[in-house]
């Protein structure tokens, strides 16, 4: 022990020092249970204020001896304030310096009552000062859930605010009041973990706690801003309730990691995509993308900084050369509608129709958002600016090729020819294709083909065979480009489509031979089913007892609808018409139907509805068993 010490007096009262109870607080109370303000009392034990108020390692420890209190304790849970724009450390950790009040203090009246109960002396002396009610990023109690409320004692300049004073003359007075108005609020997940970072415990799941705590509570807090207000919100306006909701908002996102906070950052991008004017990261990312720019020189933000950059670059159109949270974008990664259109030459419709049919662009998020607003990948405007570039639209394919549109629409359809842009909505509204596209497939289609001067027997161009075969366009296709015909011939030696001669025989044997149908039709669900009505048919399918589909039939070269055959096993497995039963137990339906009746078995649907009498087999055949 120091000599300077021990020649120290030592305090007449003192009262143990509490959990995490800083020294401004336990000054105060000292000095009020010895019957004088701070001030003097500091004075006459050699003390200097001002250097409890900086949190003065020896001065904190001189009163820890004056106060009969564990010195190490008290040190740990005084602040230490940096000078202008530093830091303030406590307990081993770096908060901002206007996270720790100095001048004034929030307090919970259920506390203070409590006090008033467990300790003994002058009432004003009772409470003790809690280290969460002079750090900012507490608002509420997590003791007894209510918020704190401000206290604004008397500012003494070069000493810390006098604790026990204020309890006396500004909140003992209004103590039952303001526990009635008090208003239940739910636990803090984020000042829970504040707390565990200032008594020294870390979670290895939390991404937060890889991060000083200044910045990680400072980013958990802006991104709850950001979640769950506008960008231009005003933060000035905000009550304390306010900050404590969007600290847990952002707090839970952030302390999951880098993906959770992508997944909010794009909700973010979702809530502009019906705003208008420039896109900006500021408008978009709101308060959280503020403060990242306000701390850029400062590498305790870099992880979040890295996150909200890397995620804005990814998804937001920046021009290359824009600065992104320190960091300039080299090359643009994302374009909007308007500005792929300017890139490609092509008009934004047409980038729009080809965007929305690989899914980048459209559905329920996209419903109205102008061509400013929805975003497609830049690697894929580059690509189609270089195809763009000389592709042919539908009636030039058609004039140069001679290929009629219906088919060029098989082509397509089919996957023989793919186009660069094309549209769902009309077979020939906005298709564009390549020059090396549309002569690949002309390749394909003729390859193996014979030049022939003239058409001999049944070989005709590939329209008029199908139609001599009475086949469809894509049968047709599949047997041209799929190498099943034994012969092709290539009128004239032309390249042109219609210039191409097939087999109409040869391609007629091919769609022919094709299984049978599985199904059956409503004519043969009729004599599959004993007994049943013509008229129960479209009841039972409307009933989805038989299911109806559909099915090519070789003979009429058609698809037609036809009932399953599952479907209707099913039925009959499971009911009996009465024609059935009739001839099953060689009855007459005047014999038949009193007998269901006096067992009690009735019809399983209306007769009207159904056309004829249908019954649970199971129970009409155990009646009229029975009976026999």
């Amino acid at each position: 022990m120091s000599a300077f010490l021990t020649s120290l007096n030592r305090a007449a009262w003192v009262r143990a020092l509490e959990p995490m109870e800083p020294a401004a607080g336990f000054g105060s109370r000292l000095a009020a249970l010895n019957g004088a303000r701070l001030r003097p009392f500091l004075a006459e034990m050699q003390i200097s204020p001002r250097d409890v108020d900086k949190g003065v390692e020896d001065a904190v420890r001189a009163l820890a001896y004056v106060g009969r209190a564990d010195p190490d304790a008290l040190v740990r849970y005084s602040p230490i304030p940096g000078g202008h724009g530093e830091s303030t450390r406590l307990a081993g950790e770096t908060l901002d310096r206007l996270q720790v009040h100095r001048t004034y203090f929030r307090v919970c009246p259920h506390c203070v009552a409590e006090d008033l109960v467990r300790f003994d002396g002058p009432q004003h002396t009772r409470p003790w000062l809690r280290l969460p009610w002079i750090v900012g990023h507490f608002r509420t109690c997590d003791v007894h859930h209510v918020p704190l409320e401000t206290v604004e004692p008397v500012r003494r300049r070069f000493e810390p605010f006098d604790f026990s004073e204020a309890i006396a003359d500004l909140v003992l007075p209004g103590l039952d009041r303001a526990r009635g108005a008090a208003a239940e609020v739910a636990s803090s997940p984020f000042q829970a973990w504040v707390t565990a970072r200032l008594e020294g415990r870390r979670d290895p799941s939390n991404w937060l706690d890889a991060a000083d705590l200044y910045a990680a509570a400072g980013f958990a807090e802006a991104l709850g801003v950001s979640m769950l207000h506008p960008p231009k919100a005003r933060i000035s306006e905000f009550t304390g309730l306010d900050w404590a909701t969007a600290a847990d908002a952002g707090f839970r996102v952030a302390a999951a990691g880098p993906a959770a906070i992508r997944d909010a950052l794009a909700a973010m991008n979702r809530a502009q995509a019906h705003t208008r004017g420039f896109w900006g990261l500021r408008d978009t990312y709101g308060y959280a993308y503020g403060l990242l720019q306000k701390t850029l020189k400062d590498p305790a933000y870099e992880p979040f900084r890295a996150v909200v950059r890397e995620f804005a670059l990814e998804t937001l159109p920046v021009e290359p050369g824009t600065d992104v949270l320190g960091v300039k974008a080299e090359i643009r990664r994302v374009h909007t509608v308007r500005s792929a259109a300017m890139a490609s030459g092509a008009h934004a419709r047409t980038i729009r129709r080809f965007f929305e049919h690989r899914g980048y662009v459209g559905g329920r998020d996209a419903s109205g958002v102008t061509d400013h607003r929805a975003t497609v990948p830049a690697e894929e405007i580059e690509r189609i600016a270089r195809e763009l570039k000389g592709a042919l639209s539908t009636p030039q394919v058609t004039r140069e090729f001679g290929i009629p549109r219906i088919h060029l629409f098989r082509l397509i359809a089919c996957g023989y020819l793919k186009p660069v842009i094309d549209s769902t909505e009309h077979a020939y509204a906005k298709h564009r294709f390549t020059r090396t596209a549309v002569e690949q497939m002309l390749d394909r289609l003729f390859d193996g083909a014979v030049a022939v001067n003239k058409a001999v027997g049944r070989q005709a161009p590939l329209g008029e065979a199908r139609h001599i075969a009475t086949c469809t366009l894509d049968e047709a296709y599949e047997a041209t480009f799929g190498g099943k015909l034994a012969w092709k011939g290539l009128l004239g030696g032309r390249r042109c489509y219609d210039a191409l001669l097939i087999d109409a025989d040869e391609l007629k044997l091919l769609v022919r031979d094709k299984p049978q149908r599985q199904c059956l039709t409503r004519e043969e669900c009729r004599f599959a089913i004993i007994g049943l009505a013509m008229d129960a048919i479209p009841f039972l399918v409307e009933a989805m007892l038989l299911i109806e589909t559909e099915e090519f039939s070789p003979d009429a070269r058609r698809m037609i609808p036809v009932i399953t055959r599952e479907s209707v096993e099913a039925f009959k497995d499971r009911y009996v018409a009465l024609g059935e039963l009739l001839y099953a137990y060689d009855l007459h339906h005047k014999q038949a139907l009193p007998i269901l009746e006096r067992e009690g078995v009735g019809p399983a649907f209306d007769r009207e509805k159904a056309g004829c009498f249908i019954f649970e087999r199971r129970a009409a055949e155990k009646a009229l068993q029975s009976r026999r």
